[in-house]
């Protein structure tokens, strides 16, 4: 089967502080997100690689939503998120911060559970969109190859 397949522009919502990352429309599908820890308040504005800290991907059932509490519970100690153990084990227990977790996404709406066959190049869109905000990360910082917190 030969068909053009559709890829979203790689376009996130704005910052949402860490404790408003449920408002982030759609979240609770699966996607890709950036996160940033500053001392500025990012809340509403666009994304900006410089503040880039860290990107990740879910095709999770659970989606975006699901992600963020494996990185929640690895900022305070608990295992559960190869980025948020890199976080936890540089900057300590969420609740000591002096700085300010944002984050931002771009879910892709599928269904990850019992997945058609539109629902699988969707996911398979999810990945690509990682791949793409990795190198439009480069383009923008390039002095560094990844965001800070991203070890693999």
């Amino acid at each position: 089967m030969n068909r053009a397949i559709e890829v979203p522009e790689l376009v996130f919502s704005d910052w949402y502080p860490w404790d408003k990352r449920r408002s982030i429309s759609n979240s609770e599908y699966p996607g890709v997100y950036m996160m940033a820890i500053s001392k500025n308040n990012l809340s509403g504005h666009r994304p900006s690689y410089a503040d880039v800290c860290y990107i990740g991907m879910t095709n999770s059932h659970k989606g975006l939503q699901g992600r963020w509490y494996q990185f929640y519970r690895s900022i305070q100690g608990k295992s559960g998120h190869s980025g948020g153990n890199t976080v936890f084990r540089k900057l300590g227990h969420y609740d000591t911060w002096s700085e300010s977790l944002f984050v931002c996404a771009l879910p892709v709406i599928c269904d990850p559970v019992s997945p058609a066959e539109e629902d699988l190049r969707d996911m398979g869109i999810v990945a690509f969109l990682e791949y793409d905000a990795f190198a439009a990360f480069m383009n923008a910082v390039p002095d560094q190859k990844k965001p800070m917190y991203n070890t693999k």
